[in-house]
């Protein structure tokens, strides 16, 4: 028997992903929702026989009603407003999704035999000094005047509600995920490696913010999408978190020259002071390291798509859509 698996913002990046591998797997009957109004390209032909396609907005209830009438087995609660060019513009409809959002369908789903999945995010961490960071390390957010850390705190609060419903010993399960850096097709290039990749096969140089001597781990889509199907499948996932990320540190200008190097374009990154750009709007951070120990250890998973590896599909793949 197929299992019963609702996949929220499933337009998104990592749905558009997750939902591909899933109708691989091919034990799924899927129902995918999203605002936008139509099914990605990437899964539109599965539409109709392994995935169900419902646009609606997860902030109307009465939407929620109608989506969450059926019981399901997973639930992959993807939907969320993400990237810091967005966080200034509508800070009201950011809680709006983010949080009441989620709070919402836990409210509906919290006496049932579902697994909750929940994307959460490397921010949750904030500025902590004390790297790597494992699931239990403190979160030391920024102050409430910087816009970046609404995300975190968005993100934090419904990873609060999740572990309380846990807590209260029903039925409901949950894994949380906290993807560090993910990139890969499809992104969009407000985020830093298609970024740099939509400038590279346009032949202008990557824009650096400062001097690049910060440092991320990036993680590939498909790792995640394999560490993220097998946490929320196995027992071992169940009430769990998990850092999922690469543990290989990259400071951002190494990270402009190697997508230079793969595409074998002649050009230099370009510098661009984040005071000048932003004022005092903006906060960076210096390093950003997840433990991965117990993913391992649990999920025996680690990331296996190298760096290199990784931007060469993406540079593929932006030659064709940039």
């Amino acid at each position: 028997m197929s299992d019963q698996v609702l996949v929220t913002g499933a337009a998104g990046f990592i749905g558009r992903h997750l939902i591909q591998r899933l109708v691989e797997i091919d034990e799924n009957d899927i129902l995918a929702t999203d605002i936008v109004e139509t099914p990605p390209k990437r899964y539109a032909e599965h539409v109709g026989e392994e995935v169900t396609y419902i646009s609606g907005d997860i902030t109307e209830e009465a939407f929620l009603d109608n989506i969450l009438a059926d019981s399901f087995d997973r639930i992959y609660h993807l939907a969320a407003i993400v990237g810091v060019d967005k966080y200034v513009k509508d800070p009201l409809h950011i809680a709006e999704v983010n949080i009441i959002a989620t709070h919402n369908i836990l409210e509906r789903i919290k006496n049932t035999d579902v697994r909750f999945v929940f994307t959460s995010t490397s921010e949750v961490y904030g500025k902590n000094p004390n790297l790597p960071w494992e699931e239990t390390s403190d979160r030391v957010i920024g102050p409430s005047t910087i816009d970046r850390w609404s995300y975190s705190t968005g993100k934090g609060a419904a990873e609060h509600m999740i572990h309380g419903l846990v807590d209260a010993e029903t039925e409901f399960t949950a894994t949380v995920v906290r993807p560090f850096n993910l990139y890969g097709p499809g992104q969009r290039p407000k985020f830093v490696l298609p970024a740099f990749v939509e400038k590279v096969v346009n032949d202008n140089p990557p824009t650096v913010y400062d001097d690049g001597t910060q440092t991320r781990c990036f993680t590939y889509i498909d790792d995640f999408i394999d560490a993220i199907i097998q946490s929320s499948t196995s027992e071992a996932g169940a009430n769990e978190v998990f850092n999922i990320g690469s543990t290989r540190e990259t400071e951002i200008r190494e990270l402009a020259e190697i997508v230079i190097d793969i595409s074998d374009k002649n050009l230099q990154p370009e510098y661009i002071d984040t005071d000048e750009l932003y004022g005092d709007s903006y906060e960076d951070l210096d390093r950003r390291v997840p433990d991965t120990s117990k993913t391992d250890k649990v999920l025996n998973w680690a990331a296996g798509t190298s760096l290199e590896n990784g931007n060469w599909h993406l540079l593929e793949w932006g030659n064709i859509n940039f």
